[in-house]
């Protein structure tokens, strides 16, 4: 059988992981380190979905404002509104 032209990047790459001492993945270091990104709210099940038409304008100088205001996200002005409105209404 021929050689590949890839055994000579094979044959390297298992030298030097037999070499090398990986150390194991315990738990412990698992959770000091945050695998991953947190979970967000398209996975929390108290949270839905939904869709909205508005002016394209009003959209993005909405977003420009939540981003000079410290980055807020537009779901959490539109919480924030909703529930305001339902407080006033109640």
């Amino acid at each position: 059988m021929s050689k590949s032209k890839f055994d000579a990047v094979l044959d390297g790459r298992r030298a030097t992981t037999h070499e090398s001492k990986v150390e194991p993945i315990t738990p412990d270091m698992d959770e000091k380190r945050g695998r991953g990104r947190p979970h967000g709210k398209r996975s929390n099940p108290d949270y839905q979905q939904v869709t909205i038409y508005i002016p394209r304008a009003l959209y993005n100088q909405t977003k420009i404002t939540l981003i000079q205001e410290g980055g807020k996200e537009f779901s959490e002005l539109v919480e924030e509104l909703l529930t305001e409105r339902s407080v006033t209404k109640g």
